[in-house]
């Protein structure tokens, strides 16, 4: 096993355990582990009862490539590169959640977790450009609701279609309490989904090093060299792109935006914005 790989690993791993450890101390997570998984968390873990492995999955950081990665490792196809994202989205995967509690704490366990991130607003922008420029789905259900409840005197074609939400707006929808929707998990903060300080988690991959991690995470499992995981070739988001967008916001929203990725923040060890105010 490469040595800077591990020692990667190591680093990632501690600064995670010790700001979970002081969240601990402070009171706001509790001492001892989940007694039971709640439904949700476990319905976003993904199982490999053969490599004695499971994926917590966290959306805008290759997690589409990820389940056709598990479809090749289970036998479910036969090349990591077929299928279209629409058929890897619907196949029938199994999933923590599909296991009574003995058999989900057996798992917990004994087998190694693994979840991968990536820079907060990267990520953000990164749902942004995907789900309001380009799903019909997104603008249909959250961008009309977006410019009815955010924008002052919309026309009727933005209301009707919702095809025009700018980035300052959703940001304003992510930031209300009182928004006229749930929160979506694509930009939901990446530990609110997985809960690595409530879980054990013994891989901490990164998008910034996504080609790199994913070897190393299949040859840690013994992966057959039949499977390989294909990097997404994201150019929905860059640090320049990111700024970009980030202008677009004030000062004080963007506090307020840091704010609520903080956590990501500081348990995955990314560096804080330069203008962020602590």
């Amino acid at each position: 096993m490469d040595k800077l790989l591990e020692e990667n690993q190591e680093e990632r791993l501690s600064t995670l355990n010790t700001e979970c450890k002081q969240l601990r101390e402070r009171g706001i997570l509790p001492l001892s582990p989940l007694p039971r998984i709640p439904e949700w968390l476990a319905s976003r873990i993904y199982v490999a009862d053969r490599y004695a492995f499971m994926y917590c999955e966290v959306p805008k950081t290759g997690c589409t490539n990820w389940k056709r990665t598990f479809l090749a490792l289970m036998g479910n196809i036969k090349s990591s590169k077929v299928m279209t994202q629409n058929q890897v989205h619907s196949f029938n995967y199994t999933k923590l959640s599909s296991f009574d509690i003995s058999g989900q704490r057996s798992r917990l366990d004994n087998y190694s977790m693994v979840m991968f991130v990536r820079e907060p607003m990267e990520r953000l922008v990164s749902a942004y450009r995907d789900k309001f420029l380009h799903s019909k789905h997104y603008k249909k259900v959250y961008g009309r609701a977006i410019i009815s409840h955010y924008r002052k005197n919309p026309s009727r074609v933005s209301l009707t279609g919702g095809h025009d939400v700018t980035f300052p707006e959703m940001v304003r929808f992510i930031l209300d309490p009182e928004r006229p929707l749930v929160q979506d998990v694509h930009w939901l903060p990446a530990h609110h989904l997985c809960q690595p300080c409530l879980l054990r988690y013994d891989y901490l991959g990164k998008v910034e090093t996504l080609g790199r991690d994913a070897a190393d995470l299949l040859a840690r499992v013994r992966a057959p060299e039949s499977v390989f995981y294909s990097s997404p070739k994201d150019k929905r988001s860059s640090a320049a792109l990111t700024g970009y967008y980030l202008a677009q916001l004030s000062s004080k929203v963007r506090q307020q935006l840091y704010t609520f990725y903080y956590g990501d923040y500081k348990l995955f060890g990314y560096p804080l914005p330069s203008d962020m105010k602590i």
